[in-house]
């Protein structure tokens, strides 16, 4: 296979003087893609995403971190070295140092990748490799990673990495969500016309590549790998903002919490229970909620099963969080009915999380609506060979 750029006849001063200059790094170059040959020319992927970093433009830069190559239809057609720019057109790619070129069919998609699987385009790094696609004579460079890789760069880019473990936990699987949900062109709204599944901003979600990882997010990510909300066993599009409720970080809206009064008479009406003097959880879910609760009278006491209770005070979800007393009345601390399209509050996560809140009840605070389906869940191919989930 020949290097970027290798004419087929030179001069023999040229030729001479290039085996004292370039010949060395040619050799580095094609001995590196041979290897490539032998393996993969697309990073290890259990489910591929393709992110537009350049969409619909007349050309666009890139480079590889080791020696790598352009593929097209399988196969490696020029080898490329490593960490020098080129520029690519629809028609072909041109290495800027020297204006050497190489042609490229424009009904093919043309792939950039090297053995590390690091690519440079839009000025800046990424995991994985780029995947050409000419539309309406016109590129989109799109790349093409893992999930989970693709995740190393969105999560700190979506919360600072500063931020409590617990709640980036909780935006990863929010961030994974999000992703699965809007993959391939039955679920992408931009696949069909374009090829890619998603854009890196906020019309999806922000990515920022390998510049933007940090090692607690690095962390968050790994230790939910391949984990998702699911709703009736489909996969939930984790949406979410910074805040929820206005600009009060600490409000009740912001965190998914709704209180709920109800006078002793009702209590005592239903439950029976006369002259009540305590309402006592007796049992905690482990994702926060109460299963057992005890109302104690003047003459007696009765159990009763805390999600039946919610539904007999009508209170808004079945997740009562705390129970208080109030003069005549009783507070009923429950989730709110869940935040739809507003999803997760990111500032209210990571005070939930500093408070104690493991990111499965941090999630199933903010995602959990009235028909209680919602849970954790791994994606397909994940099951096997990831830990137990929390509380269970």
């Amino acid at each position: 296979m020949p290097a970027f750029g290798d004419d087929e006849e030179e001069d023999s001063s040229e030729a001479a003087q290039e085996v004292e200059t370039k010949k060395p790094i040619r050799g580095q170059v094609q001995q590196a893609t041979y290897r490539m040959v032998a393996q993969s020319f697309y990073p290890p992927m259990l489910h591929p995403i393709r992110v537009g970093i350049h969409r619909q433009v007349p050309w666009a830069r890139f480079a590889v971190w080791t020696p790598g190559a352009v593929v097209v239809d399988g196969r490696p057609v020029c080898a490329l070295k490593p960490q020098t720019v080129y520029n690519i057109t629809p028609s072909g790619i041109t290495e800027l140092a020297t204006g050497r070129s190489f042609p490229l069919a424009r009904d093919r998609r043309t792939y950039i990748t090297s053995p590390d699987f690091r690519v440079w385009t839009n000025n800046g790094w990424w995991r994985g490799c780029l995947e050409i696609v000419v539309v309406n004579g016109k590129l989109n460079v799109i790349n093409l990673l893992d999930l989970e890789d693709y995740l190393l760069g969105c999560v700190p880019a979506e919360m600072p990495p500063s931020w409590h473990l617990e709640a980036l936990k909780a935006q990863a699987v929010a961030a994974r969500s999000y992703a699965w949900a809007h993959m391939g062109p039955s679920k992408s709204k931009w696949y069909k016309s374009t090829g890619y599944d998603l854009v890196p901003n906020v019309s999806d979600q922000m990515y920022k590549g390998l510049a933007c990882e940090q090692p607690s997010t690095f962390r968050a990510v790994r230790e939910t790998r391949g984990i998702v909300l699911k709703n009736s066993g489909q996969v939930k599009a984790g949406f979410y903002r910074a805040t929820i409720g206005g600009s009060n970080k600490t409000s009740d809206e912001n965190l998914n919490i709704r209180k709920h009064v109800v006078s002793n008479q009702k209590l005592e009406t239903i439950t029976g229970v006369s002259d009540i003097l305590g309402v006592t959880v007796k049992q905690w879910h482990p994702n926060g909620f109460a299963t057992a609760i005890q109302i104690m009278g003047r003459s007696g006491s009765k159990d009763v099963n805390g999600l039946v209770l919610s539904k007999m005070l009508g209170l808004t979800t079945a997740g009562i969080l705390d129970v208080s007393e109030a003069g005549e009345s009783w507070v009923f601390t429950c989730r709110g009915k869940g935040n739809g399209a507003r999803g997760l509050s990111q500032h209210g996560a990571n005070l939930l999380a500093k408070r104690g809140w493991r990111f499965d009840q941090i999630l199933l605070q903010y995602y959990q609506d009235s028909s209680g389906k919602l849970q954790l869940d791994y994606l397909d191919r994940y099951r096997a060979e990831s830990y137990a989930m929390p509380g269970n």
